[in-house]
This record gives structure tokens, sequence and C-alpha cells, in this order.
């Protein structure tokens, strides 16, 4: 994966409140893609970049094998714990640890950008089978166009999309575990981080709770060539 040794760091120490704060997606855009790749009992699905496994847990209700590959420890550890009817893998999207031809489905769940696609979408299309497809799948707060290194790619297909619209209800604390969760605000030093905190409770000290964070689920996917 692209993750450079900053934002390695930072995923790595906010594993535990990744794993606490970050949403999961919404059941109709999981289930869109599900039904998309076909997933069920006999198909095999791998999760690239899994994190600690916020997109695995929703696949294994499909009844496919889900395989899921990740190269921080930190973050795998969690996976383990959270999904254990997943298989995890350390790897890479640019040297996955699999056969040729051996995924009926890829999905990356707010993974991809931290592809190097020149090496990974190779990799990606090596391990699927012929009639095998990708999918990615984002919550996002803006409507950004995440498909377009893999709409011009001779590997895959044209690019299918959807957006559902989906909320998170938190407390300020639960606000606050969602901001320490990003890689770049992990990575601050102790006092900055805080004072960054502190600022947000500040903010939103008399706002009633639950606080309410929307997003909009966007999901891509695109056939093997």
């Amino acid at each position: 994966m692209r993750i450079n040794e900053i934002a390695a760091r930072g995923f790595s120490s906010a594993a535990e409140v990744y794993e606490r704060a970050r949403p999961g997606y919404a059941p109709a855009a999981v289930g869109w893609l599900c039904e998309r790749l076909g997933l069920g009992v006999g198909r095999v699905v791998l999760d690239l970049g899994a994190g600690t496994g916020k997109l695995t847990r929703d696949l294994v209700p499909s009844g496919a094998r889900v395989i899921a590959v990740e190269p921080l420890h930190e973050m795998r550890a969690h996976l383990v714990e959270a999904v254990p009817e997943a298989e995890a893998l350390a790897g890479m999207a640019e040297a996955i640890p699999l056969a040729d031809e051996s995924m009926d489905a890829v999905v990356c769940g707010q993974a991809f950008h931290w592809f190097d696609p020149e090496r990974a979408l190779p990799e990606i299309h090596r391990v699927l089978r012929p009639g095998g497809a990708l999918g990615l799948i984002w919550n996002t707060t803006w409507t950004e166009r995440h498909d377009d290194v893999l709409s011009v790619s001779p590997l895959f297909g044209a690019v299918e999309s959807r957006k559902w619209p989906s909320e998170q209800r938190v407390s300020l604390e639960g606000l606050c575990d969602v901001v320490a969760s990003r890689s770049y605000v992990a990575n601050l030093d102790a006092s900055a981080r805080e004072e960054l905190l502190g600022h947000i409770r500040a903010t939103f000290a008399d706002a009633e709770e639950p606080l309410v964070l929307r997003y909009v689920v966007e999901v891509f996917v695109a056939d093997r060539a």
C-alpha cells in the first residue's frame, strides 16, 4: 500500500480509536455491493487494505469465504478479534499474498486512495478470476470522484457507481474519537492533538447529543477485463 511512514505511524497509533470511532457502511450500500459482485456460498472475496475490518464484518453474512489483507499489525490485530470468521493476512495491494485467479471479487473500503495504482491494479487483476470484479466503497462527507484511475485502466471495464446517504450519531467524546482516528491528527504531537480536541470540545460543549455526522456512501464496481 502507498502509505508513507508518517501515515503508517498515524494509523498504527490510532488503531484502537479507529476501530471504536469509525462508522460502518450503510446496509443498503453493502447489500448492493454484495449483490453486484455475486457474493455467496462458494465464492471467495478479498478485502484489500482491510484496516480493522469495518467492511470485512459486513461481507461475512453474504456466505462467501472472506480473506482480509492488511499491512499494519495494529490494525490487523483488531480485525482478527472483531471478525474471527475472516482469514486475515499481512500484505499490501502492490504485492497481494494470494495465487493468480484465486478470487471471485476484490473490495476496498476507505483504502483505494492509499494504493499505488500502477502496481496495485495489475495485482488486483492478477488475483481476480475471469468474470470477477473490483468494488470500492467510501464513507465521505462530500461527493467526489474516487474512480478516475480505475475508469481509465485497460485492466477493468466500465465503472458502475451508486450513492447512499448515511448518518453516524455520536456523543461529544465520540466526535473527538472520530477526529482523533484521522492519521494526520494521530501524527500530531500530544500537546497539539489535545489542543485540537480541546477546541472541538469547547465548540460543541452546548450542542445537544447525539451529534449527527452525515456521510455519502459511494460505491464503484468494475469488472475484470
